[in-house]
């Protein structure tokens, strides 16, 4: 990924910021949805959007087109170590006592 003119950026930086406003909304109106329905392990997804989200942030601001940071892309999604370990603390929350992604390091 490159900054905002590389070729192999598909969305410009406004469109970006845009995404970015409607994914914190998106993720506001699930955490209250998930909070009214009550089940502590759902009510997790939210940290991980917003993990997820804070991460999106992070890459825009490194002029990183983050729609393109995915497995099918082979690009990935910058992470620091600390962002892994609170992942990985909500999955094991969420799937009791499983992670999916090992250290960052």
């Amino acid at each position: 990924m490159r900054a905002d003119n590389g070729p192999d950026t598909v969305h410009g930086s406004a469109e970006r910021e845009r995404m970015l406003e409607q994914m914190v909304a998106a993720n506001d109106a699930f955490y209250a949805a998930a909070r009214r329905i009550g089940n502590h392990p759902f009510i997790e997804f939210s940290g991980l959007l917003h993990e997820y989200i804070e991460a999106c942030r992070s890459a825009h601001s490194a002029g990183i087109d983050f729609t393109q940071c995915n497995t099918h892309s082979g690009v990935n999604l910058p992470l620091h170590d600390h962002q892994v370990d609170y992942i990985n603390e909500k999955l094991s929350c969420i799937f009791t006592g499983r992670s999916v992604m090992g250290s960052a390091g």
